[in-house]
C-alpha cells in the first residue's frame, strides 16, 4: 500500500473518531445541546385597548403582562395579548387592588368578582370605592379622581380592603384610607350607600347593553328576530305599577315558514352578571328566547324553546348600528299606527329603530323591519326634533327628550324617561314610532 494513502487512512479515521466525540459530548451536556442553540420562537404579542366602566374610570392604575399604565378620562386601558389569547389585567388604585379580569372590550365591576352578578357585597363595595374616588361627586360625568389626589398618592401607603365585608364602610382601613385622601384633597370624599352604588351600576350596564338586535333563528322552525333591549322602561299596563324596570327586553319573531309575526311582552329579561344573560319572554304561541351577550353587542348561546307548541333550536344574533363613542343612545320600536300595539302590524311595518347621536349632533342609526329589512339613517337633532333619512326611501321625524320633563311625556308612554317619539314614512307605509334613551358617554 502507498504509503501517502496508509496516512490518509489514519488521519480520515482520527477526524471521525473525533467528530465521534464532539457529538457524544454536546448530547450529554445540556447547556450545549443543539437544540438549546436554535433559539425559540417569541410568542406574538399585540396590544388591545379597553374600557373601565362604573361609567367611565380615571386615574386607576394597570398592569397587564409587562404592560402597564392609569386609565384616561374615558376609561381606557391596554392589556396584553399572546397568540390570540387576551391576557388578564390588574386594577389598582395607589397599592390596593381593585381587582382582575381577562381583557376585553369592558370591563366593569361585575368582571373583577369571579362569578359575579350585581347582588354581590364584593361587587358592590368596588363600585361604591371607585364611585367614592370621583372629584366632583357625580358619578354620572364619569369618575375622576382629582389632579390633586393623583399627586399625593405617592405619599400614603394603605392596606388591603375587604370588598366582600357586609360592614364595608366601618372598616378601620377603609376609614383611614378615606381620611388620607380628605387630608390631601380640595372636595371631601365619602363612600356612597350599597343602594346607590347599585344603582348607579345597574344604570350604566343597562345603557351600554341597550339597543336593537336581529338576527335569525333554526332548526324547529325558521326566521328573523329583533329583540329591543331598553335601558329602562315605565310601564303600568305590563308591569301593573309605575316602577322602572332596567334592562327592559321585548321582541317581534316572525317564522318564515309560517308567514307568522309573534310579538313578545316587555320584561326585566337582563340579568346583570358575568355573562350578561338575558331571557326576552315568552310568546304568545309559548316560544321562549334566551341567550348571553359578549362585550354587550354580540348574542352568545342562543336557545328558543317552544312548550306550547313544540320546537326548539338555536338563533344567532348582535347590536345593529350601534357606536362606542355616540354621547345619547336611543332604542325603540315602530308598527303601523302605535309601536307598542302589534294587532294590524306585519313583518314589513313593524320591528325596532336604534339611533346614536354624536357629540356634533349629527345622528345615525338603522331601522330594521321583522322580515329582516334594513335602512341605514343619517341626520341631525336640531334642539328637540331629530330629521333623518336613508337612501332607499325612509323618513323620520322625532322629538327627543334627554331630560325626560317634556309636556307630552306621560301620554307618549315615557312617564318622565328620557326618551324620543315621532313618525316614518316609505313610498306606501307609514306610523308611529316610540323609545327611550340613556346618555352612553359624556362630552
Amino acid at each position: 500500500m502507498d504509503i501517502r494513502h496508509t496516512l490518509s487512512m489514519i488521519i480520515l479515521s482520527a477526524n471521525l473518531i473525533l467528530l465521534v466525540s464532539l457529538l457524544t459530548a454536546c448530547g450529554n451536556s445540556n447547556s450545549n445541546s443543539i437544540e438549546e442553540l436554535v433559539s425559540p420562537e417569541p410568542p406574538g404579542v399585540t396590544l388591545s385597548s379597553g374600557q373601565l366602566i362604573d361609567s367611565a374610570v380615571a386615574g386607576i392604575n394597570y398592569i397587564s403582562g409587562d404592560t402597564q399604565g392609569v386609565t384616561d378620562q374615558q376609561g381606557y386601558f391596554e392589556y396584553e395579548v399572546i397568540d390570540g389569547v387576551p391576557q388578564k389585567v390588574i386594577f389598582t388604585f395607589n397599592n390596593i387592588e381593585i381587582g382582575s379580569a381577562i381583557g376585553k372590550e369592558i370591563i366593569t365591576p361585575i368582571d373583577l368578582v369571579v362569578d359575579g352578578n350585581i347582588n354581590q357585597p364584593q361587587v358592590v363595595n368596588r363600585a361604591r370605592f371607585l364611585m367614592m374616588l370621583d372629584s366632583d361627586g357625580n358619578p354620572g360625568n364619569g369618575i375622576s379622581p382629582s389632579v390633586t389626589l393623583l399627586d399625593n398618592l405617592s405619599t400614603f401607603s394603605w392596606d388591603p380592603l375587604d370588598f366582600s365585608s357586609d360592614d364595608f364602610q366601618f372598616e378601620p382601613e377603609l376609614i383611614n384610607l378615606i381620611a388620607d385622601i380628605n387630608s390631601v384633597d380640595d372636595e371631601p370624599h365619602s363612600l356612597p350607600s350599597s343602594e346607590v352604588a347599585q344603582l348607579h351600576l345597574t344604570e350604566t350596564l343597562a345603557c351600554q347593553s341597550s339597543g336593537i338586535y336581529a338576527g335569525s333563528f333554526e332548526d324547529g322552525d325558521h326566521g328573523n328576530f329583533v329583540m329591543l333591549l331598553q335601558d329602562k322602561r315605565i310601564d303600568p299596563l305590563v308591569f301593573g305599577d309605575d316602577s322602572v324596570r332596567h334592562g327592559v327586553t321585548s321582541a317581534l319573531i316572525y317564522s318564515s315558514d309560517q308567514n307568522r309575526l309573534t310579538g313578545v311582552l316587555p320584561q326585566q329579561g337582563l340579568s346583570f352578571d358575568n355573562n350578561n344573560s338575558f331571557i326576552t319572554g315568552q310568546t304568545n304561541n309559548g316560544a321562549v328566547f334566551s341567550g348571553n351577550l359578549i362585550n354587550f353587542s354580540q348574542i352568545e348561546n342562543g336557545i328558543w324553546r317552544n312548550d306550547v307548541e313544540g320546537g326548539s333550536g338555536t338563533f344567532t344574533g348582535e347590536k345593529v348600528a350601534a357606536a362606542t363613542d355616540a354621547i345619547y343612545r336611543l332604542s325603540g320600536g315602530f308598527g303601523d299606527n302605535t309601536p307598542f300595539d302589534i294587532s294590524d302590524d306585519t313583518a314589513d311595518n313593524a320591528g325596532g329603530i336604534t339611533l346614536d347621536i354624536f357629540s356634533d349632533d349629527s345622528v345615525s342609526g338603522l331601522f330594521i323591519t321583522a322580515r329582516g329589512e334594513r335602512f341605514e339613517l343619517n341626520g341631525t337633532l336640531q334642539e328637540e326634533t331629530i330629521i333623518a333619512s336613508s337612501s332607499n326611501g325612509l323618513e323620520i321625524s322625532l322629538t327627543f327628550d334627554a331630560s325626560g320633563e317634556h309636556p307630552l311625556s306621560d301620554l307618549v308612554g315615557l312617564f318622565g324617561l328620557s326618551g324620543f317619539w315621532g313618525s316614518w314614512q316609505t313610498a306606501d307605509q307609514n306610523g308611529g314610532i316610540a323609545g327611550t334613551s340613556c346618555m352612553l358617554n359624556f362630552e
